[in-house]
């Protein structure tokens, strides 16, 4: 027995002494390389010939064949009219790098299907480059792993900026998607652990066409969307959208964001679970959408504002919304149309609703909204709702619709046997950014939900009351 365990501590012992070694010639062995458009350049040269940027290769697909683990492509400023297609895999510690040496280096895929195409290969970073001129997508990627795309600028592609297939941990941090003709990051089935981060991503979807123009489209698993910038997204019409998750699409978190005036929602989150928090969002049709949630979208610490038909909607497809909103201050300062209704929070449909210390307001001097409209009660199945504050600009303070109807708050109290500690009153004045500065009725009124931060990273009391809205004051 003795023996046995010691043989298998020994064999233990050699396979890491073994894999350390093999990563560590990896390491050893990594090469700087060189492609530029100089009149010395040549395809011709071998890898070790192609390291000084005396002696480049001349194009993308030649440093794309050679390059391997642990290798550094610099790539000189010019315009490479072909496809940036790696053939060899890098490894975590040791990433096959394609790097700009200086600003101007552009992929014009020059009508051909892709800028940059992987399939098949992990541990790829593209620092640094612009991609054009696709036909289809900007960039592809199908069943990779780990790859990065940091400072790239990807626009003017017929299709989607970049569309990620069956992958995991793709990384797109830093970089510009603008421009494209279908959506700017288009996230297919299969796909797992994308990051976006810190991106700009603007006036993608813009075709004449009704679908897929999203700024970001999530359709796999565990997806992160934060600290972006998504603006002018979509064509005009009800469908295409800042960030859309897909039905079967779960476990995202979109935080921290600036998501506004694109076609349709902010924010249209189908599947679930998932969250969506700390964002500032504005215009556009709507602000935030919730539908087919088989299981519930948390929207915490947002401020929605703006004229839309209704900032936050919650509505069924085949499956109906489930949604707890908590902590949001959403502020109706106007219509997108000219008819029809109009709210801050809308039900057309929802199988489950919690509202919990929001701060909503129609705060459109026309009067004809309202702040909470129940569409048609036989629609909701579960509503659970206490300690908002909410406010409108009806002389009569019919500040809620319940089956379609103007009603007050008594009124809405009786209908809906909820919000028995909520106030309502005429709207606040907001400083920027949905800040309260007029008499301040949420103060130390909302009950503890357990969450640790506000809208502005302001800690939240541990224990005991706490501030309606999205901010601690």
């Amino acid at each position: 027995m003795v023996g046995r365990v010691l043989h298998a501590l020994l064999l233990g012992v050699a396979v890491f002494l073994l894999t350390f070694a093999f990563a560590a010639t990896a390491q050893a062995g990594a090469a700087e390389l060189w492609v530029g458009q100089s009149a010395g350049c040549s395809d011709a040269r071998t890898p070790a010939q192609a390291g000084s940027a005396a002696t480049p290769w001349c194009t993308l697909t030649r440093a794309a064949a050679q390059a391997r683990g642990g290798d550094t492509v610099h790539v000189g400023a010019g315009v490479y009219r072909e496809t940036l297609r790696p053939l060899s895999s890098g490894t975590p510690s040791a990433p096959v790098t394609f790097a700009a040496a200086a600003p101007g280096v552009v992929i014009d895929a020059n009508g051909a299907a892709n800028g940059v195409k992987m399939i098949g290969v992990n541990d790829i970073v593209l620092d640094g480059l612009e991609v054009r001129g696709a036909s289809g997508q900007g960039v592809w990627l199908d069943a990779t792993a780990r790859v990065t795309l940091a400072g790239l600028t990807v626009t003017g592609n017929a299709g989607a900026g970049v569309t990620v297939k069956a992958s995991s941990q793709l990384v797109v941090d830093g970089s510009t998607i603008s421009g494209n003709g279908g959506a700017g990051i288009m996230e297919l089935a299969g796909t797992s652990g994308g990051r976006y981060t810190d991106d700009t991503i603007s006036g993608n979807g813009i075709d004449g066409l009704p679908y897929n123009g999203d700024g970001i489209q999530l359709g796999g698993v565990n997806s992160l969307v934060a600290r972006d910038t998504i603006t002018g997204n979509g064509d005009p019409g009800p469908y295409e959208h800042g960030v859309y998750t897909g039905a079967s699409s779960s476990g995202w978190t979109i935080e921290d964001n600036t998501i506004a005036d694109n076609a349709a929602a902010g924010v249209k989150a189908a599947g679930g679970p998932g969250q969506v928090r700390f964002n500032r969002i504005e215009a556009g049709r709507y602000g935030i959408v919730l539908s087919d949630n088989p299981a519930v979208v948390t929207v915490e610490h947002n401020a929605i504002s703006g004229a839309a038909q209704h900032l936050v909607f919650l509505t069924t497809g085949t499956t109906a919304a489930r949604a707890r909103l908590w902590s949001n201050t959403i502020d109706q300062t106007g219509r997108s149309a000219d008819s029809g209704d109009a709210s801050a929070v809308f039900v057309n449909a929802a199988a489950w609703l919690e509202l919990r210390d929001n701060l909503i307001c129609y705060s459109n001097p026309d009067s004809l909204g309202v702040a909470l409209w129940v569409n048609d009660a036989s629609r909701l199945s579960t509503l659970a709702s206490d300690t908002n504050w909410f406010c409108g600009t009806d002389a009569k303070g019919r500040d809620f619709a319940w089956n379609g109807s103007r009603t007050t708050l008594d009124g809405w109290r009786a209908a809906a046997r909820a919000d028995g500690r909520s106030v309502d009153s005429a709207p606040p004045v907001f400083a920027a950014g949905l800040i309260v500065t007029s008499a301040d009725l949420g103060a130390g009124v909302g009950d503890n939900l357990g969450l640790a931060t506000d809208l502005a990273g302001a800690p939240i009391p541990a224990s005991g009351p706490v501030d309606i809205g999205a901010y601690q004051r």
